[in-house]
């Protein structure tokens, strides 16, 4: 019973030390991978937080699975999307891809997969991309979101008088 109870206090002690940031949380990590020279970052677990909280560049984030066929169909309008970033916004707007069956992201835990987020220079808890997989849509979604558009994705919310007086033509 002395075991035990010794046991169940190391447990309540290390749980305590999480909470209070003395222990580091456990973040599975892929390994590093070396540069490919392409348009797009891979991120790893180890380095998904530097990257996002980076005060100094706007990053855009494909979280993906490799086993999910969206994903797949995505990966080279997300490569296109890449380079059209790089080219048009300077530099300023890295644009990245995380293989979540093998890595973490602290913090963050999609609901589906592919879920792509922005996290600009002014909003690093980061803004959720709903509209179409269409690479004119994602870019112009980032440059709305640098350029401080208050409607980003979907439709506006209308004022009362402008939902009754609104015409639907089909």
């Amino acid at each position: 019973a002395a075991d035990a109870d010794a046991g169940a206090g190391a447990v309540v002690a290390f749980v305590r030390a999480v909470g209070s940031g003395e222990v580091a949380p456990y973040v599975r990590s892929a390994a590093a991978p070396e540069p490919q020279g392409g348009a797009v970052v891979e991120l790893v677990g180890d380095s998904h937080a530097a990257a996002v909280g980076d005060a100094e560049r706007d990053v855009l984030v494909l979280y993906y699975s490799p086993d999910c066929g969206h994903c797949r169909k995505l990966a080279p309008v997300w490569s296109r999307v890449a380079e059209k970033l790089s080219e048009s916004e300077g530099g300023e707007v890295v644009v990245a891809q995380m293989d979540m069956s093998a890595n973490d992201a602290l913090g963050f835990e999609p609901e589906g997969f592919p879920t792509v987020v922005f996290y600009p220079r002014t909003a690093k808890q980061g803004i959720e991309y709903d509209g179409s997989r269409d690479e004119h849509d994602i870019v112009q979604f980032v440059k709305d979101v640098r350029a401080g558009k208050p409607h980003i994705g979907g439709l506006p919310d209308l004022a009362e008088s402008e939902v009754e007086g609104a015409k639907v033509e089909l």
